[in-house]
């Protein structure tokens, strides 16, 4: 007898179905309002449809629903990665409006695209299938790729995408090769079902799952900017405009390291091999992100430096493989989404009608009016907690990820990242000294600029953010718990 899919299984998939009702209402707007009008409807629509779609994913908190023959599931730990998706989508979007506005990226489908990107990002994360997780990669690649190109008159932007365009591509067929050689190894694309033919067969009993094993790290390894795979991160994050920047620091490296979750740490066995290689790549991750950090005049360029740098700490936690370590990654998902999308949203607004990209411009800003003085103190918050200070999410991240490798008896690797760590002191410690530490520069003392409502709506998300990373940082038992309870959920 044939089963067809029934009205049940829209039930995990609620929430998508939720922003891609309110996606296309944002694209309906379009076509009847005026620019301004529609800008500001858009925003708030957007918003709007991403805190109905919250309150949609704590209602299926617990319920362990599962559709279309069990390829999707609305799981605890799919649940709390969605919501740290649409937070950053919120935060984004207040970041965005006055940004559009700025800088004549008056194109009416970017909040379309941001949503769209989510939806994508939320069924790489609740997918059980590896068609599926690709279909939700490529949902958000192709929005990702658009977002990233958005300020069409700027060179950089245009190469930027076109950069982010083709290293994608690249990816996403080592993603498909492997996809099809785990297939051919096994029969199936249902993750149940491979983990149960290696767990029983072995991965190197048959060359086409040691193969196709292999070439799915290289596309998820891309995807997260792990060395050697990150070279399109420094170039793209800089050539994007910085709320895109922000967005996918956050939100798109938090839906790779999900997927990377969903599809190594729930039962494929490992060899001893894959533990020295994968050891081999957290080090490099981590070190070649810092001290490329170290050498850049770009703020915006060091935070994408940076980026990697903590892709290096989470892959730790992947190393460890625990479920302490796994809860470690949830729970530094949200931390880093909040403490990156903050820092990229103080760099998208202006100061003196002037961008600010480098560590002069930042010269004696918290001295130059009472707005740049709110905007130094944030910097500073998300500058410390990407330090790892105490107080701060990062730090609570870190501890976790730190004593989870320490616990598996990762020692030497612990070592290295706290030695990392150290790094990092030097270039964001830069950023305070340069604020607060020294002259302003003489073009920049001039006049006393008042904000406009919509920076000031900007600032309402990025004062939001900061007091979320400083309250993870003093009470993270909430969701250190949940984070803990959810990673319960994703063995096969």
């Amino acid at each position: 007898m044939i089963t067809f899919a029934t009205v049940s299984d829209l039930m995990p998939i609620i929430p998508e179905l939720i922003l891609t009702f309110v996606a296309i209402l944002v694209l309906i707007v379009d076509l009847v309002g005026t620019q301004t009008k529609y800008r500001i409807t858009a925003a708030v629509l957007s918003i709007f449809g991403l805190c109905i779609a919250i309150v949609a994913e704590i209602q299926l908190f617990g319920e362990n629903y599962t559709g279309f023959f069990n390829t999707v599931v609305a799981d605890e730990y799919s649940i709390l990665f969605e919501i740290i998706y649409m937070i950053t989508g919120i935060i984004t979007i207040m970041i965005s409006w006055h940004y559009i506005a700025e800088n004549k990226m008056n194109f009416r489908e970017y909040y379309a695209l941001i949503l769209f990107a989510i939806i994508g990002m939320m069924f790489m994360t609740s997918s059980t299938d590896l068609l599926l997780i690709f279909i939700g990669l490529e949902i958000m690649s192709i929005s990702s790729y658009i977002l990233v190109g958005m300020m069409r008159q700027s060179v950089k932007s245009n190469e930027a995408a076109l950069k982010y365009l083709m290293l994608g591509a690249f990816s996403t067929g080592f993603l498909l090769y492997g996809i099809s050689l785990l297939y051919g190894a096994t029969a199936s694309t249902k993750l149940p079902e491979i983990v149960s033919h290696l767990q029983e067969h072995g991965v190197f009993n048959n060359p086409l799952t040691g193969f196709g094993l292999a070439l799915l790290v290289i596309g998820v390894g891309f995807k997260v900017a792990i060395v050697p795979f990150h070279m399109w991160t420094p170039d793209v994050y800089s050539g994007a405009p910085t709320p895109v920047t922000a967005f996918m620091s956050a939100a798109a490296k938090a839906a790779g390291f999900a997927m990377l979750i969903r599809i190594f740490l729930t039962g494929i066995p490992y060899a001893e091999r894959w533990d020295n290689l994968m050891w081999l790549i957290t080090v490099l991750t981590m070190t070649v992100g810092n001290v490329m950090a170290l050498k850049q005049i770009s703020i915006k360029r060091m935070l994408a430096y940076s980026s990697i740098a903590h892709a290096g700490y989470v892959m730790v936690a992947v190393v460890a493989g625990s479920e302490a370590a796994i809860s470690g990654i949830i729970f530094y998902s949200l931390a880093y989404a909040l403490m990156g999308v903050g820092a990229f949203g103080v760099l998208s607004i202006q100061s003196k009608g002037r961008t600010l990209e480098t560590y002069d411009d930042f010269t004696g800003y918290a001295s130059q009016g009472p707005k740049e003085q709110v905007m130094a103190f944030l910097m500073s918050i998300f500058m410390l907690s990407l330090l790892g200070l105490p107080l701060t999410a990062g730090f609570v991240g870190k501890f976790q990820i730190f004593y989870a490798a320490l616990d598996a008896g990762w020692v030497w690797l612990t070592v290295i990242a706290a030695m990392n760590s150290v790094i990092s002191l030097f270039y964001y410690l830069r950023v305070i000294v340069c604020m607060y530490m020294k002259d302003p520069l003489d073009s920049a003392v001039d006049g006393n600029e008042q904000p406009t409502f919509s920076s000031v709506f900007a600032i309402s998300g990025l004062l939001g953010t900061a007091i979320a990373v400083l309250y993870l940082g003093v009470f993270p038992n909430r969701f250190v718990e949940l984070a803990q309870l959810s990673v319960k959920t994703i063995s096969f």
